[in-house]
Parts: structure tokens; C-alpha cells; sequence
């Protein structure tokens, strides 16, 4: 007990095989004057992809009037794309929810 077991299943790497990337928008439509987060906020954010579109919990790290850059995990890594800002939420994280755990 409190051995780490050498046969532990992990999902199959396949380096043959290209990630999806996800679009992200162009410098000209995300628009001038971009804001760094001092600290990322959480968020929702739709993601667009070549074939699929899909929702993530993710971190905004950057945004114009126009566009939010997000960052999330994907398949492990870290990813980041622009985005229209209508495709992103702000969303609460779950130690901001409970009265007992705010910073006096």
C-alpha cells in the first residue's frame, strides 16, 4: 500500500496523429487596445474547431472590445484561442461560492 502501480492504465499516445487546432481570431478582427488580466478570471467559452464547436471552462487571460483571448486544457496541454467576446461567460469557481472561504 501507498506503491504507485507500474501497471496503470494510460490513454494510448498517438504522436501520428495531428491534434485538432482551434481558430482563433485574427489580429484586425480582435481589434486594437487589448487588456492583460493581472489575474486570469474563469469563464465559459465556445471554442470553434475545423469540424465541431465546443464549450469549455477556461481562464481569460487578455481581451478587447471585441474579443476575449481564453485559455483552457486540451487533450492535456494548454491551449488558447481568440474569441468573439458574445462567445464567453464569466463563471464562478467553487471556492467562491461558499461564504466561509472569502479573503477578509
Amino acid at each position: 500500500m501507498g506503491r504507485r502501480r507500474e501497471n496503470r492504465w494510460q490513454p494510448p499516445e498517438h504522436p501520428e496523429v495531428e491534434r485538432p487546432r482551434a481558430y482563433s481570431l485574427s489580429e484586425e478582427a480582435r481589434g486594437p487596445d487589448v487588456c492583460h488580466a493581472v489575474t486570469p478570471v474563469p469563464v465559459w467559452a465556445w471554442i470553434q474547431f475545423p469540424t465541431f464547436h465546443i464549450r469549455v471552462k477556461g481562464f481569460a487571460k487578455s481581451w478587447t472590445r471585441d474579443a476575449v483571448l481564453v485559455e483552457w486544457a486540451q487533450f492535456g496541454q494548454q491551449a488558447d484561442a481568440w474569441v468573439w467576446r458574445s462567445a464567453v461567460k464569466h463563471r464562478t469557481l467553487r471556492a467562491d461560492r461558499h461564504p466561509g472561504n472569502a479573503l477578509h
